[in-house]
C-alpha cells in the first residue's frame, strides 16, 4: 500500500528549506569584521630601543575615520647569560666568556604605555602615529613566576639566586659595557613612530586581503635610560589576512627593519637589519567578541656569538580576547608567554588596550 501526497514539492523549494537554516547563519556571520591581531611588540627590555614589528591587520580603517588607542603592557624580564658572573663588574663577568662575546644580565619589570592614532585620510592611504611611555621597575612578579615554576617542576634559570623584584639591566662587550643600569630610570618618553599604510589588493571571499605597511622610529627617547636607541630606524612591512569560512581570519605579517646607528656603539656592532613575523588566528565568536592567539618571531639586533642568547630569534605567544563594549568603544586583554629559552624574551607578560573609533 502506497500513500500519495496531496502535491509535490517543487525541487527548488525543497532544496531552499535544506539549504536556509545553514545560508541564514553563514550570510549574517558574514557580515563580522575581523578584529586583527593584537598590537603588541616584542617587549624585551634591550630590543625595545629598536623598532620592530607591531602586528596589524590587512585592512584599513572605514573610509575617513580616526582611531584612538591607549595600551599598557606589562612584562617580567629574567634573563642572565652563562656563565654567571656578577654583571656589575665587567671584568669579572668575562672570566669564563671571550671578550668578543655579548653578556647580557636583565632583572626587572616593565610598563609601556602607549597612546596611539591611526586615521584613514583616503581611499589608498591611512596615517598612524605611536607615542610610547616607558617605566622599568624591580616589580613584584618574581615570587609569583617562581611558584609557577616549581608547580610544573620548570626550571628558574637562576631567578632563585637573586634577590627578588631587584632590578638591574647590563650588557657588556669586550669588558665594557653598553648598558648598565643599577636603579630603575625614571618615567620617560621612548620613540616616536610614524606608520603608512596603504592596500594592495583589498579582496574577500576566497582571497586574501593584501597591505604594505611603512614605518620610522624617531630618537624621541633617551639611550641613556633605556627608551630608545638614539638613532632612525626604517621599516617596510607586507600584511596578509585571509578569511576561513565564516567565523575564522587567519593574519600573517612579514617585515624588515633597518637599523640605524645606536647611541655609544663604538664596539658594540648591531645587525644593519631585522626580520620580524607573525602568525594570528582570529575567532570571530560574535559581532562583539573575538578570541585570538598569536605567535610572534624576531630576529636579534645583535651579531651572531658563541654564547647566544642575544643572536638568537626570539619567540613569543600572545593569547586573549577583543570585546566590543560600545559601537565606538573595543578592549582587548591577553597574556603573552615566552616561548624560546634562550634568555632573549620576557618570562611572562600582559597587555590591555582600549579602542576609540571616530
Amino acid at each position: 500500500m502506497s500513500i500519495r501526497m496531496p502535491y509535490r514539492v517543487p525541487r527548488k523549494l525543497l532544496y531552499l528549506a535544506i539549504l536556509l537554516p545553514i545560508l541564514v547563519p553563514l550570510s549574517v556571520s558574514a557580515q563580522r569584521e575581523p578584529f586583527g591581531p593584537f598590537a603588541v611588540r616584542d617587549q624585551f627590555p634591550v630590543k625595545l630601543l629598536f623598532l620592530s614589528l607591531r602586528p596589524d591587520a590587512a585592512p584599513l580603517l572605514p573610509d575617513g575615520s580616526l582611531r584612538l588607542s591607549t595600551q599598557f603592557a606589562y612584562s617580567n624580564t629574567y634573563a642572565v647569560t652563562s656563565p654567571v658572573g656578577d654583571p656589575t663588574r665587567a671584568a669579572t663577568y668575562y672570566q669564563a666568556a671571550p671578550l668578543t662575546e655579548y653578556r647580557l644580565s636583565v632583572d626587572t619589570e616593565t610598563l609601556r604605555i602607549t597612546f596611539d592614532l591611526g586615521w584613514r585620510i583616503d581611499d589608498r592611504w591611512q596615517i598612524g602615529l605611536e607615542f610610547p611611555l616607558m617605566v622599568q621597575m624591580g616589580g613584584f612578579l618574581d615570587s609569583t613566576i617562581e611558584g609557577f615554576h616549581g608547580l610544573f617542576n620548570l626550571s628558574n634559570g637562576g631567578r632563585e639566586n637573586t634577590p627578588r623584584n631587584d632590578y638591574g639591566v647590563y650588557v657588556a662587550r669586550n669588558a665594557r659595557f653598553w648598558i648598565s643600569e643599577q636603579q630603575p630610570p625614571p618615567v620617560r618618553i621612548g620613540d616616536t613612530v610614524v606608520r603608512l599604510k596603504s592596500p594592495i589588493v583589498e579582496a574577500g571571499g576566497r582571497f586574501p586581503s593584501v597591505s604594505v605597511l611603512t614605518a620610522v622610529k624617531l630618537p624621541t627617547g633617551s639611550f641613556d635610560h633605556l627608551s630608545g636607541s638614539g638613532s632612525l630606524d626604517l621599516q617596510l612591512a607586507l600584511l596578509v589576512s585571509q578569511r576561513i569560512g565564516a567565523s575564522v581570519v587567519l593574519h600573517y605579517n612579514l617585515a624588515r627593519t633597518k637599523l640605524g646607528t645606536p647611541d655609544q656603539h663604538v664596539g658594540f656592532p648591531v645587525k644593519s637589519a631585522i626580520i620580524s613575523q607573525m602568525f594570528a588566528f582570529e575567532y570571530i565568536a560574535s559581532d562583539r567578541l573575538s578570541v585570538i592567539g598569536q605567535i610572534l618571531g624576531n630576529t636579534s639586533p645583535f651579531p651572531k656569538g658563541m654564547l647566544g642568547p642575544l643572536d638568537r630569534t626570539a619567540y613569543e605567544i600572545n593569547a586573549g580576547i577583543k570585546y566590543v563594549m560600545k559601537e565606538d568603544l573595543r578592549l582587548e586583554v591577553g597574556l603573552i608567554e615566552n616561548v624560546s629559552q634562550f634568555q632573549n624574551t620576557p618570562d611572562v607578560g600582559v597587555h590591555a588596550r582600549l579602542e576609540l573609533t571616530l
